[in-house]
């Protein structure tokens, strides 16, 4: 993904730059008596390309997304130039847009197949997202409300109930429901005040997202006497690989969205205490 990133900020940053230098030139070889569009596209490629730059690290999904859409905005802008020919635009111009269209087009599909793997294990088609949050209490105060699993329906914004149907520790097994929509989930990890884990039994008639398998672990790390790390990680594979295109852009977001609020509840419940 950072690849695909920076070639697509060093090809928009350098072509900016290029036609702010050579805007009169580019305008006698388009035929356009004004140089100004020329400057306009420029600065705005040179800007688009720092934006760029800034997401190479944050790698925030949205961010992302919103690059490739407007990638995607630029082809389609240049293939309606070239249909409509709004402008009287020379032949060489008409050209010189053509190639540029391709090279975004195929910039916007290396980023677009990179987003889809973004959060692959290597060699699988098994998903991992990872959230973490630095609260100020104590392990043990943080294992409390972690380890709650009984009621994480009120914290958990994607779930309206959870009830225990047997067992504790490693074993249990509870149901979750979301609207019409309930399932069951088996516990098979407990370490009692460092980690437990959850495999959902998504082959329920009932269940309501489109995974072939997800497994969510929850870890509680000391880092000082006061300060604990609460960690989130989530593995799943989707029931079709093709989803990976179609809905993982997309779900990333959500699936974060709901994390933060999760860990926002869970650090309001103990900074209270």
């Amino acid at each position: 993904m950072k690849k695909a990133l920076g070639i697509n900020a060093v090809f928009s940053g350098l072509s900016g730059i290029l036609i702010i230098i050579l805007r009169n030139q580019l305008a006698n070889l388009f035929g356009i008596g004004s140089a100004t569009p020329f400057l306009i596209t420029g600065i705005v490629l040179v800007f688009f390309s720092v934006t760029i730059i800034f997401e190479i690290k944050r790698q925030n999904t949205a961010a992302i997304l919103w690059i490739i859409v407007q990638d995607m905005l630029w082809v389609i802008g240049s293939i309606l130039i070239l249909l409509l020919d709004p402008f009287g635009i020379s032949t060489t111009g008409n050209y010189i847009i053509l190639a540029v269209a391709i090279i975004v087009f195929l910039m916007a599909v290396h980023q677009g197949f990179h987003l889809m793997f973004i959060d692959s294990l290597m060699g699988s088609e098994t998903n991992q997202v990872v959230f973490t949050r630095i609260v100020p209490t104590s392990k043990k105060e943080a294992w409390k409300v972690v380890s709650d699993v009984a009621n994480y329906h009120h914290v958990a914004p994607n779930i309206d109930d959870v009830k225990i149907i047997s067992g504790e520790g490693k074993g249990m097994v509870r149901t979750c429901s979301h609207g019409k929509n309930k399932w069951s989930e088996t516990c098979t990890l407990w370490d009692e005040e460092r980690r437990y884990s959850f495999v959902v039994d998504t082959k329920t008639p009932s269940y309501p997202f489109p995974f072939k398998h997800l497994i969510g672990t929850w870890e509680i790390t000391e880092i000082e006497p006061n300060k604990t790390e609460i960690v989130m990680i989530f593995d799943f594979a989707y029931n079709k690989r093709i989803m990976n295109l179609l809905l993982h852009p997309i779900l990333r977001i959500k699936f974060k969205k709901i994390a933060e609020e999760l860990l926002d509840n869970w650090e309001k419940m103990l900074t209270k205490k």
